[in-house]
């Protein structure tokens, strides 16, 4: 005895649900090329770490924070030690990057962009913690 076979014809594909499942698509290459810009990486992971500066003129929050050039981070604070005068700049860097405690930055601008924090990695063996603070340097003058 056979069994009964089914007849299914194969309507055609429903022009809405193409067009949205197409959107949905480039809804999510959007997103994977925008994550990419923010980062400079599309690294996703951060850590907050503390600079003192003598001066952050012309830094914004949002500003970039480079190592060697290359975008490792973004400023999400700037304020004022009312004690020393000196600026504090509140930064998140990737949390694959570990800083040694030495480690000095600068506020440095480049041609075609605005100012961004510069920092210039020491030669310390013991790193700075995630939450720590580095202090800065203008001029070649280390701001302590």
């Amino acid at each position: 005895m056979a069994l009964p076979v089914p007849k299914v014809a194969l309507r055609g594909g429903n022009v809405f649900e193409t067009i949205v499942s197409a959107l949905v698509v480039v809804v999510a290459i959007g997103f994977v090329i925008f994550m990419m810009q923010r980062t400079g990486t599309g690294h996703l992971g951060s850590y907050p770490l503390r600079i003192r500066v003598g001066d952050a003129g012309g830094l914004t929050i949002g500003s970039d924070v480079r190592l060697g050039g290359t975008k490792v981070g973004s400023i999400t604070g700037l304020s004022l030690d009312q004690r020393d005068y000196k600026a504090v700049i509140e930064t998140k860097l990737r949390d694959d990057l570990a800083l040694p405690v030495d480690s000095r930055a600068a506020v440095a601008s480049s041609a075609l962009g605005g100012p961004y924090l510069s920092i210039t990695p020491g030669h310390a063996a013991k790193t700075a913690p995630q939450g720590g603070e580095l202090r800065g340097e203008l001029g070649g003058k280390p701001a302590s």
